[in-house]
């Protein structure tokens, strides 16, 4: 991945913020990507996808999965919820629809 730009974030006011820089920037697609956990705002990366930017999707799997979304979720506690309004249909992109 050496020189690919990274905007990893659940946070619709950074990814906004994130897609008006690349585009300041005059950065080419292939040069960035979006980065999300797969569950956890669904609506807003499928934005981010159909509007054309790359798009990576983490899915924590394997023996470990549990004690890595749990780190996660210490990082960043607003993730929890995040997780829950997208579950509940509370979250600000699924009252868009």
């Amino acid at each position: 991945m050496g020189g690919l730009r990274r905007i990893a974030t659940h946070d619709e006011h950074l990814v906004w913020e994130g897609m008006a820089l690349v585009h300041r920037l005059g950065l080419p697609r292939q040069a960035y990507e979006f980065q999300m956990l797969l569950g956890v705002t669904e609506r807003l990366r499928k934005v981010i996808f159909d509007s054309g930017h790359r798009m990576r999707v983490y899915v924590p799997f394997g023996r470990q999965w549990y004690a890595y979304s749990t780190r996660r979720l210490r990082e960043n506690p607003n993730m929890a919820g995040m997780i829950a309004r997208d579950i509940l249909g509370l979250s600000e992109d699924r009252r868009r629809r």
